[in-house]
């Protein structure tokens, strides 16, 4: 799978400061964990990963980075995924596609449709995996947030935090970024656009994805 626009805006949305524990749920090749391995120099996080091969090529990503020794992964299934650990962060670019008409390369429909990994498990995990003061950050289609907040409403989990995405200045939103945690009384709501009505990236998405560009996305 490569990585696309929801694992970029999500990797530089999440908010690490002051975490020193964190999971990945279905790292992939890993991009989220080493994005955030980038901005936060001293957290360790765990990551899982049910695909044999994604796993493999996730600890060579691991290996070969610059921040190898605080970054682990693990080829369980997140379902199975017991630990005494508690994560003061935790984070997910989860399958999400509810339809039954799933695609026929069974490991990228393992990665995109949620019955390989309903939003019910994700959320009654991270229940039990969270601390206290613990966060949770997952993408998921905008259509898709009054279920998972209900869900979340049933483990005790409230949004925080919800940025809503948008392609273009002229499109409905298609995508929300939502921050979970145990203590949430309020939402604070925001938007982000990533391109301009010419197709250029918007200042806003050039600024905030800017440590993890090799060019110049203004060109």
């Amino acid at each position: 799978m490569k990585v696309g626009t929801d694992a970029m805006i999500l990797g530089v949305l999440i908010d690490s400061s002051k975490k020193h524990r964190g999971l990945d749920i279905g790292a992939g090749t890993g991009v989220l964990s080493l994005m955030v391995a980038q901005l936060n120099t001293t957290i360790q996080i765990d990551a899982v990963e049910i695909d044999e091969l994604a796993a493999e090529e996730c600890a060579l990503n691991f290996k070969n980075s610059s921040w190898s020794g605080r970054l682990s992964i693990l080829h369980k299934d997140f379902d199975n995924f017991n630990t005494e650990n508690k994560y003061d962060l935790i984070f997910s670019n989860p399958p999400y596609y509810a339809t039954t008409n799933l695609n026929k390369d069974t490991r990228k429909a393992q990665a995109r449709h949620e019955e390989n990994l309903p939003a019910s498990i994700i959320l009654q995990k991270v229940k039990e995996l969270l601390s206290d003061k613990g966060e949770f950050w997952v993408i998921i289609p905008s259509s898709e947030r009054e279920k998972w907040s209900l869900k979340a409403e049933l483990n005790a989990l409230r949004i925080k935090t919800a940025i809503s995405m948008k392609g273009k200045p002229n499109k409905d939103v298609n995508r929300v970024v939502l921050c979970l945690n145990h203590s949430a009384v309020l939402t604070e709501e925001k938007e982000l656009t990533v391109r301009n009505m010419d197709n250029s990236y918007s200042d806003e998405y050039i600024e905030l994805t800017k440590e993890f560009h090799a060019i110049d996305l203004r060109k």
